[in-house]
Formats: structure tokens, sequence, C-alpha cells
């Protein structure tokens, strides 16, 4: 007996088309998610790319720039030595280098047999400079090893960053028209002249100062290696010239055979990341592990209290 198909109740088709609903969504919601995610990559991925690094850096190392960005630290704490000694004499010799009574590079040498003699450190094969390799590691990362820079340095021979291994190496990165980076190299010592007409950030001493300040030892350490890495020249916005860097050498001091190195940084540095490093110091541990970095970035280590102490902390062996 033929019996007629039932009608589909309202109630019914609402019921079918819930679950049609849920089903679709079950197969639909992990494509969005994958899609999400994707999205969410692409996202990431344009955040990080260089195009977009960094908006705050201007294209030029603007002097203001700069030294609105590195304000001057607070005079080291100053000791009686003699007090010191008087009051225990172990302890302040562990805290005083000989070398930091006398500040800055025009200091007398010290009293003979007070410390080791510097010995220019020279790779018997020196690595071969080839500025149309690609620049690998840079920026630097804490914590990570610091890449082997390869460059001319200031008596025109090639200089690599390996080249110092088994010492701490106190790295300053140099724009030739950064003000601080003047005042850092010694532009606000007495009686000193201006490089190339320009004045030194007001209030800034010399990074040697520092160093004898809050480190209590001198650059001039015979296991401190200090190298200026020089990555813009005169216009603020290009590598510098050969023959600039070395003025700049000679300028302020710098000893090549006192293992004072002056590196000529070349087009591949130019970058918004490179910018926001100047001026700033970067500690290198005898293992060449990056272990201390003083910038603009407020996230990195403040010079006087953080960098400085760790430098001696390295050389110390503490």
């Amino acid at each position: 007996m033929y019996e007629p198909e039932p009608k589909s109740s309202p109630f019914s088709l609402a019921s079918d088309f819930v679950v049609a609903l849920v089903l679709g969504l079950v197969v639909v919601s992990p494509a969005c998610d994958r899609s999400r995610s994707e999205a969410a990559r692409s996202a990431d991925t344009q955040s990080a790319s260089p195009a977009n690094e960094d908006d705050a850096a201007p294209p030029v190392i603007d002097a203001d720039w700069v030294a609105s960005k590195f304000q001057a630290p607070p005079p080291p704490e100053q000791k009686d030595w003699m007090r010191e000694i008087e009051k225990d004499p172990i302890a302040a010799l562990k805290q005083m280098d000989p070398a930091a009574l006398q500040p800055g590079r025009s200091r007398p040498a010290p009293p003979a047999g007070s410390q080791p003699e510097i010995t220019e450190i020279r790779a018997q094969k020196p690595a071969s400079y080839q500025p149309e390799q690609p620049l690998r590691g840079w920026p630097p990362v804490v914590g990570q090893f610091y890449p082997n820079l390869i460059l001319k340095d200031q008596t025109g021979q090639v200089s690599a960053i390996s080249d110092f291994q088994g010492k701490v190496i106190l790295l300053e990165v140099v724009g030739l028209t950064c003000k601080a980076c003047h005042a850092f190299a010694g532009g606000n010592e007495p009686g000193k002249s201006r490089f190339r007409g320009i004045q030194p950030q007001p209030g800034l001493d010399s990074i040697e100062r520092y160093a004898t300040g809050y480190a209590k030892l001198s650059l001039e350490h015979p296991d401190v290696v200090f190298v200026q890495l020089v990555l813009y020249g005169m216009d603020g916005r290009s590598p510098p010239t050969e023959e600039d860097a070395r003025a700049w050498a000679s300028h302020f001091g710098m000893d090549r055979r006192k293992n004072q190195v002056v590196l000529i940084g070349d087009q591949r540095f130019i970058s918004a990341a490179s910018r926001k490093l100047i001026p700033g110091f970067h500690l290198i541990d005898q293992n060449g592990i990056l272990r201390a970095m003083s910038s603009n970035d407020p996230k990195h280590d403040r010079l006087h209290s953080s960098l400085l102490p760790k430098l001696a902390s390295l050389v110390n062996g503490d």
C-alpha cells in the first residue's frame, strides 16, 4: 500500500540546517586557522624584513639625533686610594689598576715591570679582504658568536676579529659625523683640536676615562684589544674613505702597535640596523662571544653600570 512521504516540519528543516552548518564550520575552521596562521607568518616576515627594520633611524648619521640618544653617564666614584690601601690593602689593590690613576691615552708609561708589555697582534696568515662577499651575522646578537669581520685597518693591512681570540675585545661602532663618537674618542680632552671641525658632544668623556673610572682598568691593558669599527664617513650616509679613517686614527692616537685597531667599514654595513648602533660599544669575550652591547637602544646594557663592569670581570677572570 502506497504511503505518501511525510512532509518535513519546520522544526526538522531547522534541525537539518543546524547540522549542515556545524559540519561546514568543522571543515572550514582548519582552513581558516591555516589562513590566519599563514597571514600571521606573513606579517611577522614583513615586520622582520630590512625594509621596515627601523623607521625611527634617519637615513643619515645626524649628529644632533645621535647626541640626544646617548647622554653622559654619571661621573664615576672617586676614591682616595691611599686611604683605601690603609683600610684594606689587599682589597684595594684588587680593585685598582695602576694605569687607572693616569687618565688619557697620552699618559706616561707605567713603571717598567708593573704590567706585561703589550705585543702587537698580527695573524701569521692574514685573512683575505673580500668586500663583494655577503656580510654574515650582522648586526650581532648578545650571547652569540660575534661575526668574524675581515676589514682593512688604519695601517692598510687586513685584520679580522678572530685574530684577537683569547683577548677581551671592546669594540666601538663609529660614524665620523657622530658628536658622541668624537667625545668618546677623546675630543673633549683639554687642548684637543677638533677633527674636521666637528664639535664633540658636550659632557661626554673619553671611553678611556670611563674605563678607568668604571672598570678600574686602562684600555692599554695587555689583555684588552680596543677596536673602533668606522661604518659611516663624513657625509653621514656612505662608508668612510680609507684616507678619512686613517686621519681619524692618527688624530685620536689609535696605535695599531698597541692593539688599538681602527677597522674601515664598507658598503655592506650601510643600513638602518647599523645606524641604530651608533654610537655604541660591544664587549666580546676571549672566546669570541658577544657578552654585552651598549647603544642608542634602551634595551641594551648601560655603559657605565653594566658593560664596563663586565669588561673588568672578563679581564680579571671573575
